[in-house]
């Protein structure tokens, strides 16, 4: 459901549809929360494959985007519904990696789950298991 939910980020801060948040007001795009800036993520893979470095520094911008540096660079978009997170992002080795992930975030720090769909058929999940993430100050060097 948070891959459908991802379509539509990007651009004008208005309400999306249909994803009502804790007090039952429509979710705003991530420009509205305060999860803004440089975090750093740990991903724990718990079944598949993961990623080959787990630590990702990444970046999350008021227009709804994420970045990632380091080996992995995935760009992506996100979204936030209260404390919730829903985020969905491609690197682009060959072949392409996808993520979506979702979990609960703050300004300080969040946790959730993740998943790595097979390269060759979307259908199929190659990995997952779950993620925490801590605010770093200026970037996570």
């Amino acid at each position: 459901m948070a891959v459908g939910m991802l379509a539509g980020c990007g651009g004008s801060q208005q309400p999306i549809a249909g994803a009502p948040n804790a007090v039952g007001q429509p979710a705003m795009r991530s420009g509205e929360g305060s999860l803004q800036g440089y975090y750093l993520a740990q991903f724990t893979t718990e079944v598949g494959s993961g990623l080959p470095n787990p630590s990702l520094c990444i970046r999350f911008k008021q227009s709804g985007s994420w970045s990632s540096s380091g080996g992995e660079n995935f760009n992506g978009t996100y979204l936030t519904s209260g404390k919730n997170l829903f985020a969905s992002g491609v690197w682009l080795p060959s072949p392409a990696v996808y993520m979506y992930w979702a979990g609960s975030v703050n300004a300080k720090q969040g946790s959730g789950k993740f998943i790595i769909p097979g390269s060759g058929d979307l259908a199929h999940i190659s990995g997952g298991g779950t993620f925490t993430m801590t605010r770093a100050q200026k970037g996570c060097n």
